[in-house]
């Protein structure tokens, strides 16, 4: 039997992933789509999913003794035995057995769809890592930001959020002469438009005349504006944004982070390889461990992780399906910036 645990809409705005614990069992609201892809790393087979499915059951009709197949919502404990990510339809596939609930379904199996907007109640097999990595995840990242693009042509939002970027409006200038307030018209639509965002901070890229312009703009009217001295504008600024490392997005950090190991290659600094990685675990000279989650996902990538929190070295698992974590996986999945040069050059 398969159910799906529903999703609510998606907004723009600052949001955590959120958890509480209560005895063994943990409560994870899930927001969006990276916590999603993150949960999906963290669930693993043998764990125990606590939720509420529909099965069908039979009933007889005393009368005419003909079978009715009807549904009824049953809370059930399972027991995992896969869990699947499944990035185009944004969800998470879960199959397991059951082995709490109503006498009649115990020992069957269930299939779950988790999709941003439900609750996962879980009773961890391994609950010290498993929590550990949960509280760390709570302060990774922002659910989504706003980017004000600007330049010569366009002023252009967009919503930046872990898996996209959307753009949300566009105004068509034509000129930058909007800047210094001599076409009102383009300069009163654009402060219609902005006015729902006045609580949000927003990030301004673009060229410097425009940029600052603009920022200046939104400073006298009273917005959260971050000038962010990006020159470029549309989908190479932001690009070069998340690669700056200052949005509060797992995406700008797994950007920086990746940009930062690639300096590093062959000066010592920076390594990858299983055997040169796992030889500076040992040596405890790694302060960032990065693997992609194909390489996570494997069962000696514990080992990786233990070790470098032992040595008190963070960890960052990268998507794959990003072009960060494709770059990590070119890489053998696994790859260290280590805290100062050290022999454990890669071949």
């Amino acid at each position: 039997m398969e159910a799906t645990l529903k999703t609510s809409e998606r907004c723009w705005g600052e949001s955590e992933l959120k958890f509480n614990r209560k005895d063994e069992v943990v409560n994870i609201e899930i927001l969006n789509e990276e916590d999603l892809w993150y949960l999906s790393l963290l669930i693993k087979p043998g764990d125990v999913l606590i939720g509420e499915v529909l099965r069908r059951v039979e009933k007889k009709d005393d009368v005419i003794r003909n079978k009715k197949t009807e549904r009824e919502r049953i809370k059930v404990s399972i027991r995992i035995e896969s869990v699947e990510f499944m990035e185009l339809s944004s969800r998470i596939h879960i199959l397991g057995e059951i082995i709490g609930g109503p006498e009649d379904y115990v020992g069957e199996h269930q299939s779950i769809n988790v999709e941003p907007g439900s609750t996962l109640s879980i009773v961890p097999s391994d609950p010290v890592p498993f929590t550990r990595t949960l509280e760390e995840s709570s302060n990774l990242t922002n659910s989504s930001v706003l980017v004000l693009s600007t330049d010569d042509q366009y002023i252009t939002l967009y919503g930046i959020n872990e898996s996209r970027n959307e753009m949300i409006w566009r105004i068509f200038t034509g000129s930058g002469k909007m800047y210094e307030g001599k076409q009102n018209n383009f300069r009163n639509e654009f402060l219609e438009k902005i006015e729902k965002y006045r609580q949000s901070e927003i990030y301004v890229i673009g060229p410097s005349i425009f940029r600052d312009s603009i920022s200046k703009v939104l400073s006298k009217e009273g917005f959260k504006s971050i000038n962010t001295q990006v020159g470029g504008s549309e989908e190479d600024g932001i690009r070069e944004l998340l690669l700056a490392g200052v949005v509060n997005l797992r995406r700008s950090q797994e950007s920086k982070l990746v940009s930062d190991f690639l300096k590093g290659v062959g000066s010592g600094i920076s390594i990858y390889g299983k055997k040169e990685v796992e030889s500076a675990l040992d040596a405890k000279a790694v302060a960032i461990l990065l693997m992609s989650d194909k390489f996570f996902r494997r069962g000696d990538s514990s080992n990786f992780m233990e070790k470098c929190y032992k040595g008190g070295g963070k960890v960052f698992v990268v998507h794959s399906s990003w072009e960060t974590g494709k770059m990590v996986e070119s890489y053998g999945g696994v790859v260290a910036i280590l805290r100062y040069r050290t022999g454990f050059l890669s071949a």
